[in-house]
């Protein structure tokens, strides 16, 4: 009779809880469910992922911020200089590529010195930024402004990752890291890891809009002066001489 009473308890309970898993699989899975609403959320990163799966948003703290993702491969963050100092908002393609974000950071050096950036930047496809709001301050210097960049349309940013993470790997190879900065710099000599073109902005309170060639280089530049508070046009030379003004 013991036994018996036993097995009809343990029947009813499992009845119970065969009925509150068939409860929660079908509300919880309900499309018609409503969304969780939270007050208040605590957290180091939220990922926002697609339908593959993949990040197409990151928030995140500095401690937890990805590397950079081109080609469809993610890279560490050591291989970007500064990079783990930032915390900030990312944005991704439906391939997995990073393609812009809001990323900022504030650094208190010791008593007197810091270090503050806010970079809001806008990928090209399968390369890096082409247009950036900025505002870099490093206590001496400091600029603010939009920036603009050409990139190559048929050189992809994961060649030059692809040599940062060597550099990284080889750290300990000061021939191997001279050979991969060399191949850096000859790149972007020929243009191939982007060329800023414009510059709009203030820089150490001068306000200016500056025109760049091919190579970079300023040859033009609107700015106001501060000494007499009146508005001059500049024309540079290669050699960043100035070769004609207005007025004179």
């Amino acid at each position: 009779m013991k036994n018996s009473g036993f097995q009809k308890m343990l029947i009813v309970s499992n009845m119970i809880m065969l009925s509150f898993l068939t409860y929660v699989l079908v509300n919880g899975f309900s499309k018609d469910n409503k969304a969780a609403r939270f007050t208040e959320i605590d957290a180091e990163r939220i990922n926002i992922i697609g339908e593959n799966g993949r990040p197409v948003l990151v928030l995140t703290n500095k401690q937890r911020i990805p590397g950079p993702s081109a080609s469809g491969r993610s890279y560490s963050p050591d291989i970007i200089d500064g990079r783990k100092y930032f915390a900030g908002l990312l944005f991704f393609s439906e391939t997995g590529d990073e393609v812009g974000g809001l990323i900022y950071s504030g650094i208190k050096k010791d008593s007197i010195a810091y270090s503050q950036v806010v970079h809001l930047s806008f990928d090209q496809w399968k390369q890096n930024q082409v247009i950036a709001l900025d505002y870099n301050d490093n206590g001496k210097n400091r600029y603010s402004g939009l920036r603009v960049w050409d990139r190559p349309v048929n050189i992809p940013l994961s060649i030059q990752l692809n040599q940062l993470e060597a550099m990284v790997a080889n750290k300990n190879n000061s021939r191997k890291v001279d050979s991969i900065r060399k191949l850096l710099i000859d790149a972007q000599d020929r243009g191939e890891n982007g060329i800023e073109r414009m510059f709009i902005g203030s820089k150490d309170e001068v306000a200016q809009i500056q025109l760049k060639d091919k190579k970079g280089i300023v040859k033009a530049r609107l700015y106001v002066d501060n000494t007499t508070n009146a508005a001059r046009l500049e024309f540079y030379n290669e050699n960043g001489e100035v070769i004609n003004s207005f007025p004179k």
